[in-house]
């Protein structure tokens, strides 16, 4: 079922695509559907939820040509601030502050024409979010996963693992990296696939009445060993057999929106264009609150077989 927002946008740009009025409402409602769709898919919102910041929140950066935000810290901690551009690396700070830097991230700038949107028998939010909202998304979830492997490779918090599946007590040791350090793991990120080998484990290890729930009609809690779960079917950016846990966001790091995301809209003649951008930082406050087992999963061939 669709969201209001996408109900919404899909009004407004059928009946009143034409006006300025209505091209005004419908980037406010496209802004709306884009904001609410990244929040709903991209998997770095689920672990580090987006605060809203101004400028005047922000300060000029010394070093470079952008803004940054300062945050403190209680206790002293490795800090690394996510870097969004192709070149360079994070740099990793010792102490109780590090800062932010924001960078832009935007979609291209598309363009169909209005017969042909008009003719699509699937809704026009499919078409912005083919072509709009999985740019933003896959350098969110891209850039965050990249600094989460860092992350674990500088801190040490990584296992490699030879079991083929996920189970508990894999997934036990994955925890107790955070646990046993005077922290609290909360949440565990891992792939379809993995959930995929969550559901076969015997009823002796899970209990019969379980696994008999389980095989009929799946693991359907939101939970695994009293932490959040999180899975992504994004196994181009997450691959299978690799799970990372998490603690609260009070302890891991910062993702900070400066506004708001941006959607424009534009109609000259008879075609319609459109893009997608937002101005974000992100920073991982503390290495240690991350922790990441690498398992001998099989990797999958789409289409069959695996390697």
């Amino acid at each position: 079922m669709e969201s209001n927002e996408a109900a919404t946008f899909n009004n407004l740009f059928v009946e009143r695509i034409n006006t300025q009025e209505g091209m005004e409402k419908v980037a406010q409602a496209g802004q709306a559907f884009v904001r609410s769709y990244l929040r709903e898919h991209a998997f770095v919102r689920k672990i580090l939820a987006p605060e809203t910041v101004t400028r005047a929140d922000l300060q000029r950066s010394t070093r470079h040509d952008t803004l940054i935000k300062v945050v403190d810290f209680e206790h002293p901690s490795s800090a690394a601030a996510v870097n969004f551009r192709s070149a360079g690396r994070e740099r990793y700070l010792q102490g109780k502050r590090y800062s932010v830097p924001f960078f832009k991230i935007e979609s291209d700038l598309f363009s169909k024409q209005e017969a042909e949107l008009m003719a699509y028998d699937y809704p026009v939010t499919k078409v912005i979010e083919e072509n709009s909202i999985k740019d933003i998304m896959f350098v969110e979830d891209s850039s965050f996963i990249k600094v989460c492997n860092n992350a674990v490779n500088t801190s040490g918090k990584k296992i490699i693992s030879g079991d083929t599946i996920v189970n508990r007590g894999n997934l036990n040791k994955l925890l107790k990296m955070i646990d046993g350090d005077k922290l609290q793991s909360t949440k565990i990120l891992m792939t379809s696939v993995d959930f995929d080998d969550w559901h076969v484990q015997p009823a002796t290890d899970i209990g019969s009445p379980l696994a008999s729930e389980m095989t009929v009609s799946g693991y359907q809690k939101d939970t695994i060993l009293r932490r959040n779960l999180i899975v992504t079917n994004k196994t181009d950016l997450l691959l299978p057999g690799h799970v990372f846990a998490f603690t609260d966001q009070k302890f891991l790091g910062n993702f900070f929106v400066m506004n708001d995301v941006k959607f424009w809209i534009k109609k000259e003649a008879d075609k319609v264009f459109w893009k997608s951008w937002e101005y974000i930082g992100m920073g991982i406050g503390n290495l240690r609150s991350i922790s990441k087992i690498e398992l001998s999963v099989p990797q999958i061939i789409p289409g069959g077989g695996s390697f």
